[in-house]
């Protein structure tokens, strides 16, 4: 098959032959034009001219396919014969002649047609290549333009000849104003412009790193290379440069370093810290084995840090204490879960003291436990206090035990109970049994619960300070008296909690009755003895209206025994009988008063009548006696109190007084009894005489046993005593401040304070 060259030659041999064929045939058509037209004869340079445009048009192989075929139809059209290729000799000279003038022309054709055909393609060739220069040009400056780093050139003495888009930005300059303005954006005295020079006047590469100015006025680190560019003969042509902003890099080493002196900083503060802190520190690694302790820990057992990592640290814990703690320490290891145990360690003096041992595991980034970081706490005055708490607990569970008493703390606002245990004895509950008000108010008494929820109400309505018995109701239906002390105790602005304590006062109760059984019945003695001592003034009181009777009776029977008695003489003898007999029976109702042994009974009495009653009693044994009597009734309120025992206490001290006064020969014998009120509104009755006095500590006298008597027992102020106490008053003596004697008084609270209490 014939090649593509091989078909590609015959197709153009053929458009050659087919338009060099075409041209000739317009050419003979010409030829007979003119020749109808102009009646001239074709002419040979008239086919000159076509063989001259195929040339022109098609080059020198179509020109001389167009000559023969030229010569041919000339020889056919227009040489005689014609229509005849028969050719004449005379006509073989001018063929002859026109091949080679056309030959000649159709070479200069051709070769002009070369010629411009040649310019024609180096004038394209020089377009194309301008084009694709100047596109790489462009392609280039957009390049240079779009690289992120500041690109520059210089010439040979170091004035800039270009500068990228980048440097433009940045430094806010043109290239015009680079060559003029380009060595003012690095500081005058940076080492970049000393190593510029060296650089230019050596020939030799520079790199560097300076801070240059910008649009702003700001300056920014850059790295900056530059190196020549030479020619042939080694000579610089010129110079390139490039920089790269490096303020973010600097500004991280900056960081970097700042960070990197923190952070030694940091660890030579935490090593300080670690020896310096308060505590034993220590670290371990995953396995428990110790690679770290703190410097305290070090100085207080004695040990060197080689001593004490891996485990030689266990050394210094106590023996009895090391399996308990090794155990712990494993088991800690192996759950990966921190905690804690207690152990003696040995100090370097060689003591042991308790500390707490604590450990947290530290974990890597996947989790897992990459060691261990610990402190021994010293709690060696923890123990001993916690010792001392126990102890402490100890005693008072046993205090309170033997006293009967059980503490308790109440927030009313939760209704939250706090029981000692010798509290849930008391009540007879069952120990940490959750307490609440209500229970506590089922083991009340039933006629004691009304007063119980007025204590509790109290409470919630803020009051302070409690103190008030009350009953217990037992499962055994016995009954308990307690005696409840409580204070409200105050945190901050809250409510606060109630705390106190109860008494069991039980058997306090009945001894107390019993005592007062034995009082009363001692107080009775008393009475009796007091009474003997004055039985003679007793019975002159009983004679006299007595005598005065029997007197008054002799002279009703003289009357009647008259002829004609008087009967208004007998009706007066007779009222005087009367009024004698009960005179009579006042006494003796006194006497009887005394005497009896009557239960105690509180009732309002005014102390005025009572002292006139023993006044009366007694008022001839201190007429009898020579002394001046004087009795000035104050204004001394109503008290609540035991007729027959007040009666007994003033018997007593007016006796005492008359006694005092037995061997006072050199002055007068005074006796002033008084009632008033004193500054704190009590009622008091005081008993002053001008007797020996009192020893120089009056108190002594109410001693039990003490008297100043030749016979005297001791008991009558004793007895005085009790009794005013028991009525919540108060009895003492004072020598007389002005006059030789002395002053017994007592002093009682007013019933309408009582009362008030009461409610």
């Amino acid at each position: 098959m014939p090649s593509r060259l091989t078909r590609q030659i015959l197709a153009k041999v053929g458009l050659d032959c087919a338009f060099a064929g075409a041209v000739v045939a317009i050419t003979v058509a010409g030829g007979f034009g003119l020749q109808a037209l102009l009646a001239i004869a074709p002419s040979a340079s008239l086919f000159s001219c076509g063989v001259m445009f195929v040339a022109w048009r098609r080059g020198i192989a179509a020109a001389i396919a167009a000559i023969v075929m030229a010569i041919l139809a000339f020889d056919y059209f227009f040489l005689a014969p014609l229509h005849s290729f028969a050719i004449r000799a005379h006509d073989v000279p001018q063929l002859v002649f026109f091949a080679a003038a056309a030959l000649f022309v159709a070479y200069l054709c051709d070769l002009n047609r070369r010629i411009n055909h040649a310019r024609h393609a180096l004038e394209f060739e020089l377009r194309a290549s301008q084009r694709r220069v100047a596109e790489a040009q462009r392609e280039l400056q957009q390049t240079v333009d779009s690289i992120p780093a500041m690109l520059s050139m210089y010439r040979p003495d170091g004035i800039h000849s270009l500068v990228n888009r980048t440097w433009m930005d940045y430094t806010g300059l043109s290239l015009e104003e680079a060559v003029w303005k380009g060595g003012t954006l690095f500081h005058p005295g940076d080492p970049e412009r000393e190593a510029w020079r060296q650089a230019l006047a050596s020939g030799t590469p520079m790199a560097t790193e300076a801070p240059i100015r910008g649009a702003d006025g700001t300056f920014q680190w850059f790295s900056i290379r530059r190196a020549p560019l030479r020619d042939a003969g080694g000579r610089i042509q010129k110079w390139f440069s490039i920089g790269f902003n490096i303020e973010d890099r600097k500004i991280a080493e900056d960081a970097l370093r700042d960070r990197e002196a923190r952070l030694a900083a940091t660890e030579r503060e935490l090593r300080l810290t670690l020896d310096l802190i308060p505590t034993l520190a220590w670290r371990t690694a995953a396995d428990g084995s110790a690679d770290y302790l703190n410097q305290r820990w070090l100085d207080y057992t004695g040990l060197s840090l080689e001593a004490a990592r891996g485990w030689g640290w266990i050394s210094v814990v106590h023996p009895d204490d090391r399996a308990q703690l090794h155990d712990r320490w494993q088991q800690m290891l192996a759950s990966h879960q921190p905690g804690e145990v207690e152990a003696r360690m040995r100090r370097r003096d060689g003591s042991y003291r308790w500390f707490l041992f604590r450990a947290e595991a530290h974990r890597g980034d996947g989790g897992e436990v990459v060691g261990w970081y610990g402190t021994n706490t010293d709690i060696e005055d923890r123990k001993c206090a916690e010792f001392d708490l126990q102890r402490s607990r100890l005693y008072l569970a046993e205090a309170q035990k033997l006293s009967k008493t059980g503490s308790f703390a109440w927030d009313p606002v939760a209704d939250r109970h706090l029981w000692s245990d010798q509290t849930y004895q008391i009540t007879d509950i069952e120990p940490r049994t959750a307490v609440t008000t209500d229970l506590l108010l089922q083991r009340i008494h039933p006629d004691d619960r009304r007063k119980m929820i007025n204590e509790l109400g109290r409470a919630k309505d803020g009051a302070e300070a409690w103190d008030y018995e009350v009953r217990l109701l037992m499962p055994d239906r016995s009954s308990k008296q307690l005696r409840v002390v409580a204070h409200r105790l105050h945190r901050g602005d809250e409510a606060g909690e109630i705390v106190g304590a109860l008494m069991d006062i039980t058997e306090t109760r009945r001894a107390q009755e019993a005592l007062n059984a034995a009082r009363n019945a001692l107080a009775h003695a008393g009475r009796i003895a007091t009474l003997g001592e004055i039985s003679a003034t007793i019975a002159h009181e009983v004679n006299q209206p007595l005598a005065a009777i029997v007197a008054n009776g002799q002279a009703c029977l003289r009357f009647l025994d008259r002829p004609a008695p008087d009967l208004d003489d007998v009706r007066g003898a007779v009222e005087w009988i009367v009024k004698d007999g009960n005179r009579a029976a006042d006494v003796i109702r006194r006497v009887r008063g005394l005497m009896t042994k009557a239960e105690f009974e509180r009732r309002q009495l005014g102390l005025a009548s009572i002292v006139a009653e023993v006044v009366a009693l007694i008022q001839n044994e201190i007429h009898s006696q020579g002394i001046a009597l004087r009795c000035d009734f104050g204004a001394a309120p109503p008290v609540m109190a035991d007729h027959v025992q007040l009666q007994q206490v003033v018997l007593n001290l007016i006796v005492n007084a008359i006694e005092a006064m037995h061997q006072v020969a050199d002055r007068p014998r005074t006796l002033t009894i008084s009632t008033s009120c004193d500054a704190a509104g009590r009622a008091v009755v005081a008993v002053e005489d001008s007797g020996i006095g009192v020893p120089d500590d009056p108190q002594a006298l109410f001693d039990p046993f003490v008297s100043t008597k030749p016979n005297g027992l001791g008991m009558g102020l004793p007895i005085c005593r009790s009794i005013i106490e028991e009525h919540g008053g108060q009895l003492w003596a004072t020598a007389n401040p002005d006059h030789p004697g002395a002053t017994f008084q007592f002093a009682l609270a007013p019933a309408a304070e009582l009362a008030r209490a009461a409610e």
